[in-house]
């Protein structure tokens, strides 16, 4: 029970995936959610969070760029000028130099986890992605084992996973290429539920509905726990959690 006694977190990072492989419609929906989420905490200014972008053309430094960092606005004005104008500019990255244009468009997940983690032990991380990492054209870097384990030595962090089905089109579609993306997805998802069940981290994964019908008011309800504004959100939160993690022990 001492999970449900915890307080209020009152810091959270939130990364978005823009990579081609993230369905634009599912994109906006989740942009919308988030924004509707985030509105709760208007005149909460002891609340304060970060929201950083990857999926950027181009390696390394140049695939992240931090959308905003800000504690939440006093008042609902303030809030559209500060934090929704912001987000609802977020779309899916695209070459900007027309066909000649050869900058990598990449999923750089674990370099963005390897960036993300190293200074929020304690904090709560929610990542929206399709959890498929691809380095292609660029540095390959490894799954960051150490990284995640070294945040997950403050047992008050945790990272909250909504993960939707990958999207392929046009000239990258092929034949294979969606089951190779679910592979990568499920080896992705594998190794942190290891790294969970060891007690090195606190991981919690959900995927998004592939029904657009069905989708927004998951993504608000998964925010909702991920993202607890009142007393009744954070002890269900806390309850969710600990019954998530029990279902995952006895799975194996």
């Amino acid at each position: 029970m001492r999970q449900v006694r915890q307080p209020q977190p009152n810091r959270f990072f939130i990364g978005i995936d823009v990579s081609q492989t993230i369905e634009p419609d599912i994109l906006s929906d989740f942009e919308d959610s988030l924004i509707s989420r985030l509105q709760s905490f208007i005149g909460q200014e002891e609340v304060s969070y970060h929201i950083s972008i990857f999926g950027l053309p181009g390696c390394g430094e140049d695939t992240i760029a931090t959308l905003l960092s800000t504690q939440s606005p006093k008042d609902l004005a303030s809030f559209t000028r500060r934090v929704e104008k912001r987000i609802k500019k977020i779309s899916i990255a695209n070459r900007v130099g027309g066909e000649e244009d050869t900058t990598p468009l990449t999923t750089p997940l674990f370099y963005f986890l390897e960036k993300i983690l190293k200074d929020r032990a304690g904090q709560r991380v929610i990542i929206f992605s399709d959890l498929v990492n691809d380095d292609g054209g660029c540095q390959e870097h490894s799954f960051p084992f150490e990284t995640i384990e070294r945040y997950g030595l403050h047992k008050g962090g945790q990272i909250i996973f909504l993960y939707p089905t990958p999207h392929v089109t046009g000239e990258y579609d092929t034949p294979d290429l969606p089951e190779r993306l679910m592979k990568k997805q499920k080896r992705f998802i594998t190794s942190m539920y290891k790294l969970s069940k060891q007690g090195k981290v606190r991981a919690f994964f959900y995927h998004v509905p592939d029904d657009p019908q069905k989708r927004v008011t998951f993504l608000k309800s998964q925010l909702q726990h991920a993202i607890p504004a009142t007393v009744f959100e954070i002890v269900w939160e806390r309850v969710s959690k600990m019954i998530d993690t029990i279902i995952v022990a006895v799975r194996g």
